[in-house]
C-alpha cells in the first residue's frame, strides 16, 4: 500500500496528513444496487452481442474484443464513480499551564545552605557546584531557572507535555513574559525542543513587594483550557487581599495550584548597619555625634559588640582604612528589630574624614557584607562660625542667646540690638557699629538671625541683599517672630522679600489681624505645643540618639503662651513643631519649620518663649543644645569662601527602590550669575553601578534653579555629579551622596514560608514540592488532551498524478480504436 501511494502522490508526498481514497461519485444506499445492475445489464448485452455476431472473426479474437469493450465500461464507471484522495490530519489539543513566577527582590536574595544534605540535592537539581550552593553564591531566581532547564531542560520539556506554558512574573504587578509551545508526539516538535532557551526569558527579580493574590486572580480570570497553576515562590506575601480564598476558588474550577518552594525556610540570623548619620560639617575641638541605625534578626544574644571606625580622606579624595576609635556593648531586645546608638567624638585637627560603625560577626550569621557602613564625608574645619544676631528689643530670648553664643568658643557673635543707646557699643565678640548693608558686609557673615526685628531700620535692598546672602552665598538665616513687630515686618510692601526667604505661607493682613484677635483669649495660658514625631531625628530637635528618651524631653519642654498666625509650610520643607490648640483650614499652624532658599538654610520660629526652656536640664543643657544645634544646621551648607558656583541638594537622604528620587539645584556661571540654560547635565556614579546620565531642567519662570526626578533603580550608595565647564574643585558644585535600600516589606521578610504554600496548595487540591523535586511535578499535572480532525477537501486523482490523468482519458479512446479496426477487418456488425 505504500509504494502504491509513492506512486500515485508522486511529488505531493511531503503534503501534511495521511492519504486515503475516497469515490466522491459513488451512489448512497439502493443507488449502488441500481449501479451494480446497470454494470451487469451492460455486461450481459455486450456478451449477447458478441456471440451474435458472424463467424469471420475467430472465438478467441472475439472474447478479446469484448473484453475490451467491457474494459472501456469500466473505465467509464470509474470515471463516474470520481475517485479522489483526502489528507486527514488529526491534531491534539493540549491545555494552558500558567507558571507564575516570583519576580520580588526577595528571588535576588543569595541564601546560604548549611546543612550538607540539603545543599547536595540543590546542586544536583541545579548543576551548580556544591560551594556555591552552601556559601549563598547564586541567587534564588538563578536556582529555579537553573532547575528549570538543565539536562537538555528536560524539566521544563516534561512539562509541556501536558500542556503549553505560559510564563507569568509577579510581584507587586503581574507582567506575562512569554509562551512556551506544548510538545506532542510529532516529529517537528523536537525544534521546539531546541528553542528552549531562547523561549524561556531569565527572571528579573527587582519587583517591590510579593502579591501571590493578585497573581493568582489574574490566571484565574482567564481560565480557558487552563489546567493548572504552577508557583514558583518563597511563599512571602505582602499584599491586602489572602490568597486562601483563591486557593479554594480555584478547587472549585478543577485547576490546582502545584506550589513550589524556592529559598532558605530557616529564618536568618542576620545583624546589620543600615545607616550612619553624621554632620557634613563641623569645626575643630567640638564634640559632634555619629548616630548609627542597626537592625537585628533572629539574635539570641542579649548584647552586641558595636565598632567605631574613622578614616581619613586624602589628598586624591579617596577614603583611607579606617582606625578604630571607640566600641561599646548595646542591648538587643528578645524580639530583635531596629536598634539605635550613637558614639561622641572630637577631632582636634582639620581635615576630611568618615566614620564606620562595624557590628561583631556572630556564628551563624547569613550576611556578614551588611555588618557594616560608612558616613558621608565630614569637614572638619577650623574656622569659627560668624553669627549676626539682630533684635528688636532687649527680650529675655535675645539676652539669653547673646550670652550662650558670646561664651561659645566656636562663635564670633555681632550683636545689633535695635533698640540700644546710640552712645552705646552693641554687645558680641566682635562689635558692630552700624548695620550691615551691602552684600559683601552681609557674607563676612555664616549665619544671620532675628529676632522680631522692628522693620523701620530696613530697606528694601537689604532684604534683597539677604536674599543674595542666602540664596548665592549659602548663608543661614533664622528668623524668629514676635508680638511686636513680625505683623509689620511681613506685610510691608518694601520688605516683601522676607517672604521668599521664610519657608512659611503668610496670609494678608486682614487674615493675621482675624487670627491674632480670635488667639488673644487663649494668650494667657500656655497653648499646645506639638512636636512633629516623624522630623524628630532632624539635626536641630536631637538632643540624645534614642527616639524614646528624645521625645521624653521634648514633653518636658514648657508650652508656649504666643505664636504668630501663619497659613501653611511650604513645599519641601520640614515642620518640627506644630501647634495642636490653633488649627486652620490647612492644619495645624506650624510652629518652627526649616527649608532651604537657594543654597542656604532657613528656620522660622512662630513663637517665642524658648527662655523658659532653661529650667529643664542641669544648667540649661537643653536650650543651649537646642540655640547651637539651629547654628549648627544655619551653617552646615555655607561656603565661607562664597567661591562655589552653585549646590544641588536630595530632598532626602535614604530612598526604597522603586520611589521617586527628587534632586534640586541652584546653578550659576563663572560671574557668579544665575544660569538661564535650560539644561545642566549631570551624572550619577556608584562604586558597583554603571555611571547614568540625567539632565536637571530649569523650573519654571526662575533662574538659576533646576531639578530633576527620577526612579531609584538600584540599590546602593550614590552620588550625583555636576560637572560645570570651567569650574575647579573648589569652585564647582559639591555633590551630594543618597542610598537607595531595598522596599522595607522584601527587606524585611524573606524566608520560605513552606507553610503558606503547602497550604496554598493543598487547599486548591495540588501538592507542594522543593526545588530539587522538580523532576516531580510533571507526574501530578493534569491530563487533559483533546482531539481535532481536519479532512482536506477530496482532489481527483487524476489531478494529483499527471501520468495517471493521460492514462484515464486516453486509454478508452484507444481501446475503442483497436475494436473499431479489428472489427473493420474482420467485417463485423
Amino acid at each position: 500500500m505504500n509504494s502504491f501511494w509513492t506512486w500515485l502522490l508522486g511529488d505531493q508526498q511531503t503534503r501534511e496528513g495521511v492519504p486515503q481514497l475516497q469515490w466522491v461519485g459513488m451512489p448512497e444506499s439502493w443507488g449502488v444496487f441500481v449501479l451494480f445492475l446497470i454494470i451487469a445489464v451492460i455486461a450481459a448485452f455486450v456478451f449477447w452481442l458478441y456471440t451474435r455476431e458472424i463467424d469471420t472473426c475467430p472465438r478467441p479474437l472475439k472474447i478479446l474484443l469484448g473484453c475490451m469493450r467491457f474494459a472501456v465500461l469500466l473505465l467509464l464507471v470509474l470515471m463516474f464513480l470520481k475517485p479522489s484522495v483526502v489528507f486527514r490530519q488529526v491534531s491534539t489539543i493540549k491545555p494552558n499551564i500558567a507558571f507564575l513566577r516570583d519576580g520580588s527582590l526577595s528571588f535576588a536574595r543569595k541564601d546560604k545552605y548549611t546543612e550538607e544534605a540539603e545543599s547536595q540535592r540543590l546542586a544536583l537539581a541545579t548543576g551548580f557546584e556544591q560551594n556555591e550552593i552552601s556559601e549563598g553564591k547564586r541567587t534564588r531566581a538563578e536556582l529555579m531557572q537553573q532547575a528549570l532547564t538543565r539536562n537538555n531542560n528536560s524539566v521544563l520539556n516534561s512539562w509541556r507535555e501536558k500542556g503549553s506554558l505560559r510564563v507569568i512574573d509577579f510581584a507587586e504587578v503581574v507582567s506575562t513574559s512569554g509562551i512556551l509551545p506544548a510538545i506532542g508526539n510529532e516529529a517537528t516538535d523536537e525544534e521546539a525542543k531546541e528553542d528552549i532557551d531562547q523561549t524561556l526569558p531569565p527572571l528579573i527579580a527587582n519587583g517591590r513587594g510579593t502579591d501571590i493574590w493578585q497573581g493568582v486572580r489574574e490566571m484565574l480570570g482567564n481560565t480557558g483550557r487552563l489546567s493548572a497553576i504552577v508557583l514558583g515562590s518563597d511563599g512571602q506575601h505582602n499584599g491586602s487581599e489572602d490568597p486562601m480564598e483563591l486557593a479554594y476558588k480555584a478547587k472549585d474550577l478543577g485547576i490546582p495550584i502545584i506550589a513550589i518552594g524556592v529559598g532558605n525556610p530557616a529564618r536568618p540570623k542576620n545583624l546589620s548597619v543600615s545607616k550612619v548619620y553624621v554632620r557634613n560639617r563641623v569645626p575643630v575641638n567640638e564634640p559632634f555625634e555619629i548616630e548609627a541605625a542597626m537592625y537585628v534578626e533572629d539574635f539570641d544574644e542579649s548584647q552586641v559588640q558595636v565598632e567605631l571606625l574613622e578614616h581619613a580622606i586624602n589628598s586624591e579624595g579617596k577614603q583611607e582604612i579606617g582606625v578604630s576609635i571607640d566600641s561599646k556593648e548595646i542591648d538587643v531586645p528578645a524580639s530583635g528589630g531596629r536598634l539605635h546608638t550613637s558614639f561622641e567624638h572630637t577631632v582636634r585637627n582639620p581635615g576630611k574624614f568618615a566614620y564606620s560603625v562595624k557590628l561583631a560577626e556572630v556564628e551563624g550569621e547569613s550576611d556578614v557584607v551588611d555588618n557594616a557602613s560608612t558616613s558621608q564625608h565630614v569637614d572638619i574645619v577650623d574656622q569659627k562660625v560668624k553669627v549676626l544676631l539682630i533684635a528688636g528689643a532687649p527680650t529675655w530670648e535675645y539676652r539669653m542667646l547673646q550670652r550662650l553664643f558670646q561664651r561659645d568658643t566656636n562663635i564670633i557673635l555681632s550683636g545689633w540690638l535695635q533698640t540700644m543707646d546710640t552712645d552705646r557699643p552693641q554687645e558680641g565678640n566682635e562689635r558692630i557699629a552700624e548695620l550691615p548693608q551691602t552684600l559683601e558686609e552681609l557674607g563676612q557673615y555664616n549665619v544671620i538671625m532675628m529676632i522680631d526685628p522692628e522693620p523701620d531700620q530696613f530697606s528694601e535692598e537689604w532684604v534683597n541683599n539677604l536674599k543674595q546672602f542666602c540664596k548665592i552665598k549659602a548663608g543661614g538665616v533664622f528668623y524668629m517672630a514676635g508680638p511686636k513687630h513680625t505683623n509689620m515686618f511681613v506685610t510691608l510692601n518694601r520688605l516683601s522679600g522676607i517672604r521668599d526667604i521664610l519657608p512659611v505661607r503668610f496670609g494678608d493682613e486682614e487674615f493675621i489681624d482675624t487670627q491674632q484677635i480670635l488667639s488673644s483669649a487663649t494668650n494667657s495660658r500656655p497653648g499646645k505645643m506639638l512636636v512633629v514625631n516623624p522630623n524628630l531625628g532632624h539635626p536641630i530637635m536631637s538632643f540624645v540618639n534614642d527616639y524614646e528618651e528624645n521625645l521624653r524631653l521634648w514633653g518636658l519642654m514648657p508650652n508656649i503662651y504666643w505664636s504668630f498666625p501663619t497659613l501653611s509650610p511650604k513645599p519641601t520643607t520640614q515642620v518640627l513643631m506644630e501647634r495642636g490648640d490653633q488649627i486652620n483650614v490647612e492644619g495645624n499652624q506650624p510652629l518652627l519649620v526649616t527649608g532651604r532658599y537657594g543654597r542656604g538654610n532657613v528656620v522660622y520660629m512662630g513663637f517665642n518663649g524658648t527662655w523658659r526652656w532653661r529650667r529643664i536640664g542641669y544648667r540649661a543643657q537643653y536650650f543651649d543644645r537646642f540655640w547651637i544645634q539651629v547654628v549648627n544646621y544655619l551653617v552646615e551648607t555655607r561656603s565661607l569662601q562664597g567661591k562655589r558656583r552653585g549646590m544641588i541638594d536630595s530632598d532626602r537622604n535614604e530612598y526604597e527602590l522603586g520611589t521617586n528620587v527628587t534632586l534640586s539645584a541652584t546653578v550659576l556661571d563663572e560671574q557668579m550669575k544665575e544660569l538661564t540654560q535650560p539644561v545642566i547635565p549631570a551624572r550619577i556614579i556608584s562604586e558597583d553601578k554603571p555611571v547614568r546620565n540625567i539632565e536637571l531642567k530649569l523650573l519654571p519662570g526662575l533662574t538659576g534653579q533646576y531639578e530633576s526626578t527620577f526612579v531609584a533603580q538600584n540599590t546602593g550608595g550614590f552620588k550625583v555629579l555636576v560637572d560645570l565647564p570651567g569650574a575647579s574643585e573648589e569652585t564647582g558644585i559639591e555633590p551630594v551622596s543618597y542610598i537607595v535600600k531595598p522596599p522595607s516589606v522584601e527587606s524585611r521578610a524573606y524566608w520560605l514560608d513552606e507553610k503558606r504554600l503547602r497550604d496554598i496548595a493543598e487547599a486548591s487540591g495540588g501538592q507542594y514540592f522543593q526545588l530539587h523535586e522538580l523532576d516531580q511535578v510533571a507526574d501530578i499535572l493534569p491530563q487533559l488532551e483533546s482531539t481535532s480532525e481536519y479532512t482536506s477537501p477530496p482532489e481527483p486523482i487524476w489531478d494529483i498524478n499527471n501520468k495517471l490523468r493521460y492514462l484515464t482519458f486516453v486509454l478508452p479512446f484507444l481501446l475503442l480504436t483497436i475494436e473499431w479496426a479489428v472489427r473493420k477487418k474482420y467485417k463485423l456488425l
